[in-house]
């Protein structure tokens, strides 16, 4: 499994907009900006870490747009690869930006231990890769690229990170 070491490294390298890695019960600790969060299911006190998931608070000024005020407002959108529902803790952090996009789609096996990889890829694609006018159209892009056969995507997220 990817560390947060790694992820920041990466983050780094990749020019990400890092805002903070934290256990799911510590996300108070992070200021409230635009940019990246890789969060961790598990409590802090509770192991070495189980999941990671994905979080990015935007705002589309910074696309091509015609500036209005839909344009201005600061959004949420949360990525889990295996599909499930925020817990509560993420849910409560980013309560002042509902609604939040996310999607229910399983796109990782549960057996693996790929998670942060498929967060770092989606963040770059968030980053680095603006084909439509919004965040929001980008992440479901990024979704659609994904099939329903997570054997599958575990080739193709390995294709991803080799150009990088």
């Amino acid at each position: 499994m990817i560390t947060n070491f790694d992820i920041e490294e990466l983050s780094s390298r990749l020019n990400l907009p890092l805002i903070g890695i934290v256990n799911k019960d510590r996300l108070d600790t992070l200021p409230k900006d635009l940019g990246s969060y890789y969060i961790n299911m598990q409590n802090y006190d509770a192991g070495e870490g189980t999941h990671w998931v994905y979080a990015r608070l935007y705002c589309d000024a910074d696309r091509d747009s015609d500036n209005d005020d839909e344009y201005r407002v600061v959004k949420c959108l949360y990525f889990d690869p295996f599909g499930l529902d925020m817990p509560k803790e993420v849910e409560d952090y980013f309560k002042e930006f509902k609604p939040i996009a996310y999607s229910k789609k399983q796109i990782q096996n549960i057996r693996s231990s790929q998670c942060g990889w498929y967060c770092v890829a989606c963040d770059y694609d968030l980053t680095h890769r603006h084909i439509n006018d919004t965040y929001l159209k980008d992440y479901e892009d990024f979704l659609e690229i994904w099939s329903d056969k997570p054997d599958e995507n575990l080739r193709l997220l390995k294709e991803y990170f080799k150009p990088l």
